[in-house]
């Protein structure tokens, strides 16, 4: 009986003794763990103990696993993070980096108005993880949670009142700017309203912008949907835009025309893909993958950083007239309503915000129109004047016959001039007279000249 025990007891010193030895091996090297678990589970089986009573397999801890490089986790918004400034509240292409962290529906959700991304993005805030934002200044964190849950088939939401659901949506709105620490920068400052407005001051940035946009989706055409997949708003006409854009616009770059007769040629040349304009118009332009390089059958905005897969849209098959004889996976592309909501290209709301007057209530498609029309006019009119100066030139040492057949055309030039020349006339006597008035110098002399009458009118007495 004692020879029993002792025997028992020995095993057990000598189990113990291999747990431990096992332990240390797993802790310094983790390949070695599997054999020495696989000896002494053989060892078990050799001396009759049953397999309930085995000891589990040595689990790596979290501080080793985190330290481990092969099994470090690499998220999608750490190679983002880092080449995210911390506090540029003036930079719209950092506000734009920021708002690219939230365009993944598994870690971000649509959330109400007031405590949607754009909010969160001009108070310095990234998407961190599922509905968790993190300040790239302070490193605070915050956990959205706005979802929806159901009860027994019940949605809470519907339960509850529509007080207490503001109630919440307010107190995350005051979280942006509460939940920075005190010395953090962002608390202080966010990025102003007016920064994803797109500006189209610039007409030689506006039409390279558009002609980039145009190429990049050009370089796509076996992709693109055709024009009859498109659902455009009514006010863009194609063939409008087209007798409104500059001569020289689908002229290439690389191999600038000599002369008027090489541009017309070069125009007429290469055919221009209208599917690819009518998306250029409306803020569309090719994908990029910062790893991949271009995306072959993808297009993107590159203001809300909504992806769009072309083939998606296209017809499978068309026959010679144009009918559709197996239609595209989706209806049509709405050029417009892809956007995501806060975009300006969409929403007339985003883009007047800093701008004229006159823009108010136009969508960033809408003014890109504008100012195209506007260049058209302005290209009109130059023309215009360049034809009349030949014909008035020609009209101070007339011949004898034109003087008959021109005689009508020459009057109506003259009348044009005379009204010019006084309406300048007009303009210059007012600009004397705000001269006039604005002149300090005058005004110092009329106002001197009281003083030294006074003066000798008192030394005379």
């Amino acid at each position: 009986m004692h020879a029993t025990k002792r025997k028992f007891n020995a095993l057990l010193q000598e189990l113990t003794s291999s747990r431990a030895e096992a332990n240390s091996c797993t802790a310094m090297d983790p390949d070695s763990s599997p054999i020495s678990h696989q000896d002494l589970l053989a060892k078990r089986r050799r001396l009759g103990f049953p397999e309930a009573t085995a000891p589990v397999q040595p689990v790596l801890s979290l501080s080793a696993l985190s330290n481990s490089p092969s099994r470090r986790p690499s998220t999608a918004g750490s190679g983002t993070a880092e080449t995210l400034s911390k506090y540029c509240p003036g930079d719209r292409q950092q506000l734009l980096k920021r708002l690219a962290t939230f365009q993944e529906l598994t870690d971000w959700t649509p959330k109400p108005d007031g405590v949607g991304e754009v909010e969160w993005a001009k108070r310095g805030w990234i998407c961190r993880g599922k509905e968790t934002v993190r300040c790239l200044l302070c490193h605070k964190e915050v956990v959205v949670k706005l979802e929806h849950k159901e009860v027994e088939g019940q949605d809470i939401s519907a339960l509850a009142s529509a007080e207490v659901e503001n109630a919440l949506v307010d107190k995350y709105a005051e979280l942006i700017v509460s939940s920075h620490q005190q010395d953090c920068l962002w608390r202080r400052r966010g990025c102003d309203d007016t920064l994803l407005r797109i500006s189209f001051s610039n007409a030689k940035a506006t039409f390279t912008a558009l002609r980039e946009r145009y190429d990049e989706l050009c370089t796509r055409h076996t992709f693109l949907p055709y024009e009859f997949n498109l659902r455009l708003p009514k006010e863009l006409d194609i063939d409008q835009v087209l007798s409104q854009l500059p001569p020289g616009f689908f002229t290439r770059t690389d191999k600038p025309a000599k002369s008027a007769t090489t541009i017309a040629t070069s125009a007429v040349s290469q055919p221009v893909n209208r599917a690819a304009l009518a998306l250029a118009l409306t803020g569309w332009q090719g994908l990029t993958n910062r790893r991949m390089g271009a995306v072959a059958n993808s297009a993107s905005c590159h203001t809300c950083l909504r992806r769009l897969g072309l083939w998606m849209f296209r017809s499978k098959e068309v026959d010679a007239n144009g009918h559709i004889v197996t239609p595209a996976p989706m209806d049509h592309l709405d050029a417009l309503a892809e956007h995501r909501f806060f975009c300006p290209w969409r929403s007339p709301k985003a883009q007047s915000k800093g701008g004229a007057a006159q823009a108010a209530g136009l969508a960033a498609w809408q003014a890109l129109l504008q100012s195209v029309r506007n260049e058209a006019s302005l290209r009109s009119v130059y023309a215009g004047r360049a034809q009349q100066l030949p014909a008035t030139a020609r009209q101070t040492t007339p011949s004898i016959g034109s003087v008959a057949d021109e005689g009508e055309p020459s009057l109506g030039v003259e009348a044009d001039d005379g009204a010019r020349d006084a309406k300048d006339k007009e303009r210059w006597a007012r600009l004397r007279k705000v001269k006039s008035m604005l002149n300090t110098k005058k005004l110092r002399r009329s106002t001197g000249k009281p003083e030294s009458i006074k003066s000798n009118h008192s030394s005379g007495g």
